[in-house]
């Protein structure tokens, strides 16, 4: 019988003792440290002077923005012809903060889907940061939810327009309707003045699938449903006026697909190595390209397609690239599209929303990439793909959170213990060039989900600016690589991401870069679970840990919340072999006592509400390592859920309490 089952209940005593416990040992550790900051990180959040990467929908340009006045966040849009800025005469579509006063509960944004025809919109809300939410029809117009209009009920869901009058939804709305997992299952088309239990069910997954969804390509054309069998393994399929068929395509592969043309990664050999990226034709003359070779130390990162564009987007050597193909001639040249110098991340999204919009020369294809660096504020360029030779060029770039003179950025390698490459980048701060600073790196190493290095927009006001550096280290089990990166550390050769991490921290020690236990970790989620195993695997190699959102019970977490979907990435507890392998390298499971290894400070925070992740992971990893006498905190927010979006006052105390715990202990190593 696990002794810790009533702290899976988070309103057992013994749950609501360890966090009132718990957040008055971090208020009365950090608490003082945490309010030297707190007031300039909100101040970059909500600094308005900030970089507008707007969409345009229907003439107008849309933005959302956190303010003082507005924490929760606002809505807002110029009209298409008023540059966007600070002093641009904003229109106030949707205020967030006057829907908390109204509703009683807090919303994060999520996001609009366009219908159609433009005037109406489904706003996606999440409660409080959580996966379950609600989708609410919106008058773009008359800036106003719309009375009687679709209106989901609060649950995991996904929701897209066909048609003026009816919605594919996947909603788990209870029995037949959710997956083992808690996603949906089914995708029912939901007409107009229906009651959505009466919906008919138009595609289904099975019970021990991931998940089901569908859209109508463009609102209008082929009908694009999936099932997600895993987090890696998928089918997809097509409906138009031949009826529905799945596409010939691998199941282990990330899949995109318009109403013609199907991408692909595959994740095994097979006609096309793992790795390439593949474009097929499903409709009309029989086509097939490899437009991308794998590359040892490259990856595909993503696909935008429209109907008339595919984007794609990596990088080869951690320098990231991003190319466009005009599938009207999908045998033609495949177009490199060149980013700035120093950029170690680039984002494209259409400027459009809807992306068939008519726009300047026919259907728009302005595409905007957000590319950055560590010590690089973010640059929004801009390339209207319709030109056939232009480049990407500036719009504008965002205004630097933090003063970087002086400070450097780099990619290095350490040598894990099977003399594997792993690299990691690294930013200083100027006071690296007398000698030893300590850093604070994070990594995340799971779900064939890569880490990328992003402008230090927090961390250089908290971090760099009072000499401590930061890195992003590139571990095995992320997609940084291709699927063979991701596959080394699956399963049983989990501790290989362990290893990895640990040696990176060996290495800043190594090289003179940081001191003896001077160098500090924080991770979240699949992170988090590194961040725990960290501390009590390799606890001589960090001087401070944070974990964020952790996974730590590896024998329950297929029972907890989502967590049933993750037996593909770490195995199956109920299996007896898999159980073996999964308590050999549980954090929860190995906390050595005090007496006999001191692991480092480590830092729990879990918000209440994060419906991923359970918030049972963070209690019961907290008890056990304070139980056995280690030095630990554990801070539980009440608000806030695992997809983040929490109020702008809320994410300035999460970063100045991060700072806060890093710089107590860092600034002086433990012995």
């Amino acid at each position: 019988m696990d002794p810790d089952l009533d702290l899976e209940d988070p309103d057992s005593p013994r749950s609501a003792a360890l966090v009132e416990e718990g957040n008055a040992e971090v208020a009365r550790r950090l608490g003082a440290a945490a309010d030297e900051d707190r007031d300039r990180l909100r101040a970059i959040i909500e600094d308005p002077d900030k970089l507008f990467a707007c969409r345009l929908r229907g003439g107008f340009l849309y933005d959302f923005h956190r303010s003082q006045a507005h924490p929760r966040g606002l809505w807002r849009r110029v009209p298409a012809d008023v540059a966007p800025a600070a002093d641009a005469p904003w229109e106030a579509v949707l205020d967030l903060d006057a829907l908390w006063r109204e509703t009683g509960e807090e919303w994060a944004w999520r996001g609009p889907a366009e219908a159609p025809d433009g005037r109406r919109a489904l706003i996606h809300l999440s409660r409080d940061g959580a996966d379950v939410g609600v989708s609410r029809e919106f008058d773009l117009e008359a800036k106003a939810f719309v009375a009687g209009g679709f209106e989901t009920p609060l649950c995991r869901h996904d929701a897209s327009w066909d048609g003026r009058d009816r919605l594919l939804i996947a909603a788990a709305t209870g029995e037949g309707h959710a997956t083992r997992s808690g996603w949906p299952r089914t995708v029912r088309a939901w007409d107009r003045g229906a009651a959505l239990d009466a919906a008919p069910v138009v595609h289904a997954a099975e019970e021990g699938d991931i998940a089901a969804g569908a859209a109508r390509e463009h609102g209008e054309g082929t009908l694009l449903l999936h099932v997600a069998h895993t987090i890696t393994e998928s089918t997809l399929l097509a409906e138009d006026e031949r009826g529905r068929r799945a596409l010939p395509l691998p199941r282990a592969a990330a899949k995109w697909a318009n109403g013609r043309f199907a991408a692909w990664v595959p994740r095994e050999d097979g006609d096309h190595p793992a790795g390439a990226l593949v474009l097929r034709s499903f409709r009309g003359e029989a086509f097939e390209r490899r437009l991308a070779a794998p590359s040892p130390r490259g990856a595909v990162s993503g696909v935008l397609l429209s109907r008339d564009w595919l984007v794609a987007w990596g990088h080869e050597g951690l320098v990231p690239w991003l190319r466009a193909l005009d599938l009207s001639r999908p045998e033609g040249r495949l177009r490199d599209l060149p980013l700035p110098e120093g950029a170690t991340s680039a984002g494209p999204r259409w400027l459009a929303a809807p992306p068939w919009t008519e726009g300047p020369l026919g259907r728009d294809a302005r595409l905007d990439v957000v590319a950055e660096g560590m010590l690089l504020p973010p640059t929004l360029l801009r390339v209207d793909l319709a030109e056939p030779s232009a480049l990407l060029a500036p719009v504008a770039r965002a205004k630097a959170s933090f003063d970087a003179a002086d400070m450097t950025a780099s990619l290095r390698e350490a040598v894990a213990p099977d003399a594997t490459a792993i690299p990691y980048h690294l930013a200083l701060p100027r006071e690296a060039a007398d000698g030893p600073v300590p850093v604070v790196m994070t990594a995340y190493g799971g779900f064939d989900i890569p880490a990328t290095a992003t402008y230090a927009r927090l961390w250089g006001a908290s971090l760099l600016e009072r000499g401590i550096g930061v890195a992003v280290a590139h571990v095995r089990g992320g997609g940084e690589f291709g699927p063979s990166w991701h596959k080394a550390a699956l399963r049983e050769r989990r501790p290989v991401a362990f290893a990895d991490a640990a040696a990176v921290a060996r290495d800043l020690v190594a090289r003179g870069v940081a001191p003896a236990r001077g160098v500090g970790f924080v991770g979240g989620s699949n992170g988090g679970l590194l961040a725990c195993a960290l501390a009590v695997f390799h606890p001589d190699a960090f001087g401070a840990i944070k974990a964020d959102v952790p996974v730590t019970d590896m024998l329950r977490f297929h029972r907890l919340t989502a967590g049933a979907a993750w037996i593909e990435e770490y195995g199956d507890p109920d299996d007896p072999g898999d159980a073996a392998h999964l308590r050999a390298w549980s954090p929860l499971h190995n906390v050595p006592p005090r007496s006999r290894v001191a692991c480092p400070p480590l830092l729990i925070a879990a918000p209440a509400h994060d419906d991923r992740v359970d918030p049972s992971h963070a209690r019961k990893f907290y008890r056990a390592m304070r139980e056995a006498g280690q030095d630990v905190l554990l801070r539980t927010s009440g608000s806030g859920g695992h997809g983040g979006g929490e109020a702008s006052d809320r994410q300035a105390e999460d970063a100045a309490v991060e700072a806060a715990f890093f710089r107590l202990h860092l600034a002086h190593p433990r012995p």
